[in-house]
């Protein structure tokens, strides 16, 4: 048996491709393959936040606080621009009292984990973001949110990994594992076999499947988001923005009382690009493999849009697309070895999480394939948590 690389790793999304380029730095020899195109998933279909206030309290949120760190000089360390945004701050306006208790709340825990994040007045939101509506309550604010280019960003971590020999098959789809006793040789795909010591399952929502293969279950199911672009306008928002019913639906969703809010997981998720245009999001539905859009969503997405900013009633959206981000039950990613099959690795599961925890996922899951130990515990993320008895 010829062994083709150190490490396959199955998906070339934004997760794979950082896996990639960490375990590249590392010394390992790297095989990547994805059965469409680099950037076709999540990486491709998303908004580029980059922020703490809308991580789970705990230890997602203090995963965050690491990754977003290394965000600042990820650009001259791979050698491409990613657009990131530093600082440009993130709000969350909310609508009533109630909105800003359940917030409030989730700001306290959140600040443990020592991040800059506070609930201000209305009149102190506008200051900071004048084309908000006059009709709110309060915002939330973190004044170190910032946003990145998702598809730069995948494709400088595939280019850095290159560099570093890393090789990349796309249009090759994974048909199984290659299998002996509980320990995991290789993979089978269209294009042939493929012999390696470790496999990384970073499939994204498609990542159950992969694990199918190998013989375990893991609880994950692609969670469709629909978003808007506009056409180019000037200088509008400095903010990333999400409506505070963005964090109620993910933390608290018993709160939410309207049927139709639930169903779709309707909230306002809103930011402008560098080439001036509003991206403009967004859903959480549970529906499958449907990565079609909705007259439904599109209209729910842009009601709340005017409705917090008044002014863009008169500008023109020029296209739609939806996304699926993988959802586990308990909102954590699923990052790590897999103990009852020797040589099998899960980077998946980040939902909405992907572009913010994707630098520290390829760092520690590198570190713990290399080194069999990473620098920082990945014990809550285990993909074993799933798998006890």
């Amino acid at each position: 048996m010829n062994k083709d690389a150190d490490v396959i790793i199955v998906g070339g999304g934004i997760i794979g491709c950082s896996v990639s380029y960490y375990l590249s730095k590392l010394g390992k020899q790297v095989l990547v393959l994805e059965r469409e195109d680099l950037t076709r998933g999540s990486a491709g279909a998303t908004d580029g936040v980059v922020g703490y206030h809308t991580k789970k309290p705990g230890k997602q949120l203090d995963l965050a606080v690491q990754s977003i760190a290394m965000f600042e000089h990820l650009s001259e360390e791979l050698g491409m621009d990613i657009e990131y945004g530093l600082k440009c701050g993130g709000m969350q306006p909310v609508e009533d009292k109630m909105q800003w208790d359940i917030l409030s709340g989730i700001v306290e825990e959140q600040k443990k984990s020592g991040v800059d994040i506070e609930m201000i007045s209305a009149e102190e939101a506008r200051k900071i973001e004048p084309m908000l509506s006059k009709d709110i309550y309060g915002a939330l604010y973190s004044p170190t949110g910032g946003k990145v280019n998702p598809i730069r960003l995948t494709l400088a971590f595939s280019r850095a990994a290159k560099k570093l020999g890393a090789r990349f098959l796309t249009e090759t789809e994974v048909t199984g594992m290659i299998k002996e006793g509980n320990k995991i040789l290789g993979v089978k795909t269209d294009k042939g076999e493929f012999y390696a010591d470790a496999v990384v399952n970073a499939c994204g929502s498609w990542a159950a499947a992969t694990a199918k293969m190998a013989g375990i279950d893991m609880p994950i199911k692609p969670r469709k988001g629909q978003l808007i672009v506009t056409e180019p306008i000037g200088p509008f928002m400095d903010c990333t923005l999400q409506c505070a019913r963005y964090n109620v639906i993910k933390f608290r969703p018993e709160t939410i009382k309207d049927e139709n809010v639930l169903r779709l997981g309707s909230s306002l998720s809103i930011e402008q690009t560098e080439n001036g245009g509003l991206i403009i999001g967004g859903t959480r539905e549970l529906v499958g493999y449907d990565r079609e859009n909705s007259l439904e969503a599109i209209e729910a997405i842009l009601k709340r849009a005017v409705r917090f900013f008044p002014a863009l009633k008169d500008v023109c959206f020029i296209r739609a697309f939806a996304g699926l981000r993988p959802y586990t039950p308990d909102g954590l990613a699923i990052i790590g070895r897999v103990d009852c099959l020797e040589g099998f690795y899960m980077a998946a599961g980040h939902e909405g999480d992907g572009i913010a925890l994707s630098p520290v996922t390829g760092k520690l899951l590198a570190e713990q394939i290399v080194y069999g130990k990473e620098s920082y515990s990945l014990e809550p993320f285990s993909p074993n948590r799933f798998l006890k008895a």
